[in-house]
């Protein structure tokens, strides 16, 4: 609900609008990631 109001439709979005939102999401530190983040992460599982 952050980024796509409740009730907006995720088709109605631009893929330049969906691929900044994935963006921010996978490139922020995560406290629970012991400021990793998500993608370093899934990363450093694919190498394993």
């Amino acid at each position: 609900r952050r980024f796509i109001p409740k009730g907006q439709v995720i088709e109605e979005l631009s893929d330049h609008k969906l691929i900044q939102i994935n963006w921010y999401l996978n490139f922020r530190p995560l406290k629970c990631l012991n400021w990793h983040t998500p993608i370093e992460i899934f990363l450093l599982n694919l190498r394993h």
